[in-house]
C-alpha cells in the first residue's frame, strides 16, 4: 500500500458521532471517486475525438495531395488538347489549301484532257493523212508531180507531217503522264492530311476523355475534403465539449477532495477521542504479538524505485488475523476506494496516536468481525488473509502508524 490509509468502515450504530462521521467520509469517498472516474471517462473521450481529428486532419492532407496532382495533370492535358485544337485548325487549314491545290489540278488536268482530245483529235488525221501518203511511192510522187519543185515541195511536205506527227505523239505521252502524276499528288496529299486529321481527331478525344477523368478526381477530392473537414469540425467540437466536462468534472472532485480531507481529520479526532474514552492508556512501545506469523516477503523501506511503508507478512488465504495490542477498532473497509484501490483494511488505534493497519484482508463471507469504536483486546481476530486490492498474493500488509506517519513495524513488534 503506497500511503497511509483512510478509513472506510461498516455500519455502526446510528446514533454514533463516530458512525456518522465515518458515514460522510464514505459518501464523500464514492463522490470523490465517481468524479474521478467521470473526469477519466472525459478526459478519454476527448483524446479520441483528438484523434478523430489527426485523422481527419492526415485525410485531408492525403486528399489534398492527390487533389494537387489531379489539378497538375487536369491542366496539363488541357495544354495538350490545347495544342491538339491548334494543330487541328492548322490542318484543317492545309487540308482546305490542299483541297484547293486538288481543285486546280483537277481543272489543269481537265484543261490537259481537253487538249489531249484535241491533240489526240489532230494526231488521228494526221495518221490518216499519213496513211494516204504511205500508198504512194516516191516515183509515183516523181511522176504524178508536175515538176521537181512540185515534187520537193509534196517531198517536204510529208517529211514535215511525219516529224509532227512524232512530235504530237510525244506531247500527248508527256501530258498524259503529267496529268496522271498531278493527280496523284493531290490525291495523296489529300489522303495524308485527312489521316492526319484522324489521328489529331482521336488524340483530341482521347486527351478529352482523360482530362474528364481528371476533372472528377479534382471535383471528388474537394468533395471529400469538404466531407472530413465538416468531421474534424465536429470532432473539434466534441473534444471542447469533453475537455470543458473533464474540467468541471475535476473541479468537483477536487471540492470533494478537499471536503473528505476535512470529513477524514474530524474523524480521526473523534476517532482518537473515543480511544481516550474506551480506558486506552498511553502505548509503552512495544506491541503484545504479531498479527499472523508467517515468513515475511517484503520489509519496510525502499522497494522497486518506490517506498514500501509497512511489513508483507505470507500467509496462507483465510488465515485469521488478530489484534496485536488493545486498541479501539477505528476504520474497516476499503479506505482507499476514492483511488481505485479495492483493498480491504482494519486500522485500530492503541493509545498516544499509535495505531496498527493490517491490509488485503479477505472480503465476501470472510468480512472482518469487528466494527468501527470496538474495543478489541490483544489476539482478537479482527479479519482474514486475503487478496484484495494490489498483490500479488495473499499475506497481511502490516504497517504501525504513529503521529500520522508509517514506522519500521520490526521496532515494535516482539
Amino acid at each position: 500500500m503506497a500511503a497511509v490509509l483512510s478509513s472506510f468502515a461498516s455500519p455502526a450504530r446510528a446514533d454514533d458521532p463516530l458512525t456518522e462521521a465515518l458515514k460522510r467520509k464514505e459518501e464523500l469517498e464514492r463522490a470523490v471517486q465517481v468524479a474521478r472516474q467521470n473526469t477519466q471517462r472525459y478526459q478519454t473521450a476527448a483524446g479520441q475525438f483528438q484523434a478523430a481529428i489527426n485523422a481527419a486532419n492526415a485525410r485531408i492532407a492525403a486528399l489534398a495531395g492527390k487533389q494537387a496532382d489531379a489539378q497538375s495533370e487536369a491542366e496539363a492535358l488541357g495544354y495538350e488538347i490545347q495544342i491538339a485544337e491548334e494543330q487541328l485548325a492548322l490542318v484543317a487549314f492545309q487540308l482546305d489549301e490542299t483541297k484547293a491545290l486538288a481543285d486546280s489540278l483537277k481543272a489543269q488536268a481537265d484543261e490537259q484532257t481537253r487538249q489531249l482530245l484535241r491533240r489526240q483529235e489532230l494526231y488521228a488525221r494526221h495518221l490518216r493523212t499519213t496513211y494516204r501518203q504511205a500508198l504512194v511511192s516516191p516515183l509515183e510522187m516523181l511522176l504524178g508531180s508536175s515538176s521537181l519543185t512540185e515534187f520537193a515541195s509534196r517531198l517536204q511536205a510529208m517529211i514535215f507531217v511525219n516529224r509532227q506527227d512524232t512530235r504530237l505523239a510525244n506531247e500527248i505521252r508527256a501530258l498524259r503522264a503529267d496529268t496522271a502524276r498531278k493527280q496523284d499528288e493531290a490525291s495523296a496529299k489529300e489522303k495524308e492530311i485527312l489521316g492526319l486529321q484522324d489521328e489529331i481527331g482521336v488524340t483530341r478525344q482521347r486527351l478529352t476523355v482523360e482530362k474528364t477523368l481528371y476533372d472528377k478526381l479534382v471535383a471528388d477530392a474537394e468533395a471529400a475534403m469538404d466531407e472530413q473537414a465538416q468531421a474534424r469540425a465536429g470532432a473539434a467540437a466534441d473534444r471542447n465539449s469533453a475537455q470543458n466536462a473533464a474540467r468541471r468534472s475535476d473541479r468537483q472532485r477536487q471540492d470533494l477532495q478537499r471536503q473528505l480531507d476535512q470529513a477524514e481529520a474530524y474523524y480521526e479526532q473523534l476517532a482518537a477521542a473515543q480511544a481516550g474514552k474506551s480506558g486506552l492508556g498511553a502505548f509503552n512501545g512495544k506491541l503484545f504479538m504479531w498479527p499472523v506469523r508467517g515468513p515475511i516477503t517484503s520489509y519496510f523501506g525502499p522497494r522497486w524505485g518506490g517506498f514500501h511503508n509497512g511489513l508483507d507478512i505470507a500467509a496462507p488465504m483465510y488465515t485469521p488475523v488478530r489484534a496485536p495490542s488493545t486498541g479501539v477498532v477505528t476504520t474497516v473497509g476499503r479506505p482507499y476506494i476514492a483511488s481505485g484501490d479495492t483493498a480491504v483494511v482494519v486500522i485500530i488505534a492503541h493509545g498516544n496516536n499509535f495505531a496498527t493497519l493490517s491490509g488485503h484482508l479477505a472480503d465476501g463471507g470472510r468480512w472482518p468481525p469487528v466494527h468501527v469504536g470496538q474495543r478489541v483486546a490483544a489476539g482478537e481476530i479482527i479479519g482474514y488473509i486475503g487478496m484484495t486490492g494490489w498483490t500479488t498474493g495473499p499475506h497481511d500488509h502490516f504497517m504501525t502508524i504513529v503521529d500520522g506517519r508509517a514506522q519500521n513495524p520490526l521496532s515494535y513488534l516482539p
